[in-house]
């Protein structure tokens, strides 16, 4: 864990460890410290918490330390951060009041709870004007992490939910984001007016068609008084003026249809009167004037819509969509577990986040909003369509119902396509990515032509892979064309005998027009099939998106962690206050305990008298057990060696010491007071692509760190960096201007001086010598050594007394680590620990089970049966349901991977229930102490139930030892600088590594 929380107005507090215009202290740097020179300090008791928003409600601890014989005030406030007051917690401020001799306030948070899917929020509290104490310096602020238990994109989500309905629940989560819903309603209302003005210039054409430019009965010699008509405005013929009528009279039809719907009464001759198209000019006798005027209602609206979609473009609809799936992705791949990371194809999440995310946005929610403003455009066009001829309704209902079914049946096969042409494409970029990465490689050891010809293999499947899916999408695309021809094809022959010329009830306008709506309707059918054909190639994306949003992480584990070293901090700290206020009752003068031995490190508060533990600690790579039952303590402000021979377990300590990795539920625990800042540091070569202080920093804020600007550059230069590179701090340069000075020492001393800068209450770091030459080695352990003694490298010796101890955990692979430690561990294998192998559980079935249910009515109980190690809920797995019987047969196999001999299995058998919870039908227990060579088989009676004679048929056994890796865990043992020497010795001039 790193810095937390932001920079606070430091005009409103005086933090406790500053420099430069740091308030002084006054304390004596020796064996008796009186209590009067100790200040009073508040602070959080964790710089993190994290909860799940079922829990309802989150305590926090806000602690003082150091002199509590005064009253102290301060005052406590959240921030919003990416959780937002109001939507996930309940905003709170208050000011805190200690009074004398109290040690700890607690604030309760209110969570608030909601079925929808969100990524890991989190919000900030924040102590300020503090009264008659200090506030700590680093936990000052503190953030709080809301675990999100629900599934994405919903809780329905499972494996069977695919496709459309999954693609229905993921615009549902969409639509449950405020700014997102908002902006989608102004999307449909400006399609709505884009409709709105399709009617219109339906009707302004026909209206300037047959009322402005037809000749009209008593008009021939128009325009003498004003307006001069050509004679050109009475040629036409018979012919051209029984088309142009033909079609007003569609036109009054339509009016015509439309009245009756909205007027319930009223005859015929009232009907005649009502319609959209006016029968006389707009500007009476001046057709050219009203010319004017149906030309400027059809540009003005057109205007206006230019304007409507400009606007569109700034509403943000697909950068919010996509911009909230690609951050979740990426929260999401950070928060795995480590072993879960591991698997994963940096290829495909890559493409994932970049491609997929993108797909589902446009070619998803994007397309559905396309699609509605499509059939908002088609609502209006059907107003004249089914008015002229009702028989269009034939490809309004054909047209949906066939493309519908058509999509439905080609549904997988297209995804399937789809999917197989983006995995080659995420193997074309995972090769890219290890090419880049592994060059050094591929130059040294010349495999330059080999990596070609793969990559070459690569894109030949890509490509095949590509036509296949494009021969799908050909095919499909056709339907709707196909259905268009076969339409009119078969109007063209039934409806040619309808004509009334031919004594058909239909005319031959209609007759036509008919054939046009069938064109019209198709046009509009295909391009409402291709959006969905689009909608349909998203499907597959989503599915993926949703597999990675639902992969296991470790936040859970993370969580449960936390809370238990928060609570065994608060009673180890109250244990401490005790000590200390018996002590001060005794005698006004409190002297430092005995067993320090650390040079300058005694502790100026009794939380400092915490020690860091390792209980019962068990620990396992899948089926290869590492540690079994370790223990161990480590006082704090002390300098911590491991050394061991290879593959004995040493880096997986570190990871563990640095909560890089957790024990297993069940399998003991590493205690590290929750108040301190915990960093580990991994000696690998890695940059972000900024300047050379924000690579020192990793965006810390510079008014964060000791010092400023000055203490960065001496620690640069006390771990040993170029004076060249050094110059850069002050320089905005980027990493590529001087990236290439660095040596691959160099990049081991910048990790270490990233260290020094974050200056951690406990450090562990993983070999921090094992890169440098032997001139070197010394100055490395020195520097750690004055981090420990100094309480921090490069800080005013004024504050000292009153900071925290600095502990370093580290491993070594030379004599130097280990003499200048305070205290050496052996890492290496022995020859005790748990079993190896795991332990299968058959559950086969159950015999004379009670019935719960009523007979006759509900028929039989529906049992099923759960199992799990007694203590272990995570252990937990159950049976399937047998319906209606009360001697089920299950025949269910599981395998325990951790477990101990003092474990017991139990078996619960519950009948299933729909309407309430389920009632528990009797269980039974079995001591793994007492399993034979060979296991158990046979039943086992059942207690709690309601039934004489009930029981449960079980198997329980080791696996079989084919395949399993044959392995005696490591033990850690506190060792003589000597024995570790002798050690080293026998493994010959290349030590432990």
């Amino acid at each position: 864990m790193m810095d937390c929380g932001g920079n606070p107005d430091t005009s409103r507090y005086t933090p406790l460890e500053t420099t430069g215009t740091e308030t002084p202290v006054k304390t004596n740097v020796t064996d008796e410290v009186t209590t009067t020179s100790i200040p009073s300090v508040i602070q959080f008791a964790a710089p993190m918490y994290l909860c799940t928003e079922a829990e309802g409600n989150l305590t926090v601890e806000v602690v003082r330390i150091g002199d509590v014989t005064g009253t102290a005030s301060v005052f406590f406030a959240t921030q919003d951060a990416s959780a937002k007051a109001g939507q996930k917690f309940v905003g709170y401020s208050a000011t805190l009041v200690f009074q004398p001799g109290e040690h700890v306030k607690e604030v309760s948070i209110e969570l608030l709870q909601d079925e929808r899917w969100d990524a890991t929020l989190e919000f900030k509290m924040a102590l300020s004007e503090v009264s008659g104490a200090q506030l700590g310096l680093y936990l000052h602020a503190c953030r709080a992490k809301i675990i999100d238990d629900d599934n994405y994109p919903t809780n329905k989500y499972s494996d069977r939910l695919t496709g459309l309905s999954l693609m229905a629940e993921y615009v549902k989560m969409n639509l449950g984001d405020p700014v997102i819903f908002r902006d989608t309603i102004k999307h449909i209302m400006m399609d709505l007016l884009k409709g709105m003005y399709f009617f219109l210039t339906l009707y302004l054409t026909i209206y300037l068609i047959d009322v402005v430019l037809a000749p009209r009965e008593g008009q021939e010699h128009e325009g003498h008084g004003g307006e001069h008509g050509s004679e050109g405005e009475h040629e036409g013929g018979h012919h051209k003026e029984e088309e142009r009528r033909m079609l007003l009279s569609g036109i009054n039809a339509t009016a015509r249809f439309i009245a009756r719907r909205l007027h319930e009464e009223g005859g015929e001759e009232e009907e005649e009167e009502v319609g959209f198209i006016p029968h006389e000019l707009i500007i009476p006798h001046h057709r050219r004037y009203t010319a004017v005027i149906i030309a400027a209602l059809y540009i003005v609206p057109f205007a206006f819509l230019h304007l409507v979609d400009y606007c569109r473009v700034h509403m943000n609809i697909p950068y919010n969509v996509r911009k909230g799936t690609q951050t979740s992705l990426l929260a999401k791949f950070l928060n795995y577990k480590e072993s879960r990371r591991k698997s994963i194809n940096v290829g495909e999440i890559t493409m994932t986040m970049m491609r997929d995310a993108v797909e589902v946005c446009d070619f998803g929610y994007m397309k559905i909003l396309s699609v509605i403003g499509i059939m908002l455009k088609l609502f209006f066009a059907l107003i004249f369509i089914l008015a002229e001829n009702r028989l269009a309704v034939i490809p309004l209902i054909f047209y949906p119902v066939v493309l519908g079914i058509f999509l439905a049946c080609r549904e997988r096969i297209t995804i399937e396509a789809n999917e197989d042409k983006a995995s080659k494409q995420d193997e074309v970029v995972q090769v890219v990515n290890q090419t880049i990465s592994n060059y050094p490689l591929i130059a040294d050891f010349s495999l330059r032509p080999h990596i070609v010809d793969g990559y070459s293999k690569i894109i030949e499947t890509l490509h095949r892979q590509e036509k296949v899916a494009a021969a799908i999408v050909t095919n499909n695309m056709y339907m709707a064309p196909w259905l268009t021809t076969l339409l009119i094809g078969t109007w063209m022959f039934y409806g040619s005998f309808q004509v009334d010329t031919l004594g058909g009830p239909i005319s031959l306008g209609a007759f036509l027009a008919t054939i046009n709506v069938f064109k019209e309707v198709g046009v509009e059918m295909q391009e409402i099939y291709v959006e969905c054909m689009e909608i349909q190639k998203s499907f597959g994306p989503l599915e993926k998106i949703c597999y990675y949003m639902n992969l296991e992480t470790d936040l859970f584990d993370r969580m449960t962690a936390s809370q238990r070293s928060i609570r065994h901090g608060s009673a180890r700290r109250e244990e401490q206050m005790v000590a200390q206020d018996q002590q001060v009752a005794h005698s006004r003068v409190a002297k430092a305990p005995k067993n320090v031995e650390f040079v300058d490190s005694h502790p100026a508060f009794t939380v400092d008298n915490i020690d860091i533990e390792i209980k019962d600690l068990c620990f396992s790579y899948n089926d290869m057990e590492v540690f079994a039952n370790v223990n161990a303590k480590f006082q704090q402000g002390g300098m911590y060696s491991f050394v061991g021979p290879p593959h004995g377990g040493k880096g997986t300590l570190m990871r563990l010491l640095g909560r890089i990795l957790l024990p297993q539920e069940g399998n003991g625990d590493i205690f590290i007071p929750p108040h301190l800042r915990v960093l580990h540091v991994s000696m690998c070569d890695c940059l972000i692509n900024d300047t050379l202080l924000e690579n020192l920093l990793l965006y810390a804020p510079i008014a964060r760190v000791h010092g400023g600007v000055g203490r960065v550059k001496k620690i640069c230069e006390l771990v040993g960096l170029p004076e060249p590179l050094i110059a850069h701090i002050d320089l905005d340069t980027k990493m590529k201007e001087w990236a290439s000075q660095l040596s691959h020492t160099d990049f081991a001393r910048l990790n270490l001086a990233r260290a020094y800068i974050m200056n951690p209450e406990c450090l562990v770091i993983h070999k921090p010598d094992m890169v440098f030459s032997s001139e070197e080695v010394p100055r490395v352990f020195e520097l750690l050594r004055r981090h420990v003694n100094e309480r921090g490298l490069a800080l005013p010796e004024s504050g000292r007394a009153v900071r925290r101890p600095r502990t370093v955990f580290y491993t070594c692979t030379t004599m130097h680590g280990v003499d200048i430690s305070d205290r050496v561990f052996m890492v290496k294998q022995g020859s005790h620990g748990h079993r190896t192998r795991p332990l299968e559980v058959k559950i086969l079935s159950g015999k004379d089970l009670p019935n719960l249910d009523i007979p006759g009515v509900t028929g039989k109980s529906d049992p099923y049966c759960l199992c799990e190690l007694v203590g272990k809920p995570r252990t937990r797995f159950t049976t399937k349901t047998v319906q209606d019987n009360l001697n089920p047969t299950w025949d269910f196999t599981q395998e325990f991977t951790f477990y101990a001999d003092s474990d017991v299995l139990k078996f619960a058998v519950y009948d299933a229930d729909d309407l309430k919870d389920d009632d528990l039908l009797g269980e039974a227990t079995l001591p793994l102490q007492d399993l034979g060579p060979q296991g158990f088989s046979g039943d086992l009676p059942l207690t709690r139930c309601k039934a004489k004679g009930a029981r449960i048929k079980v198997q329980v056994r080791p696996c079989p030892e084919h395949g399993i890796i044959k392995y005696s865990t490591s033990i850690l043992r506190c060792v003589s600088p000597q024995e570790a020497a002798e050690v080293q010795v026998g493994m010959g001039s290349g030590g432990w590594n």
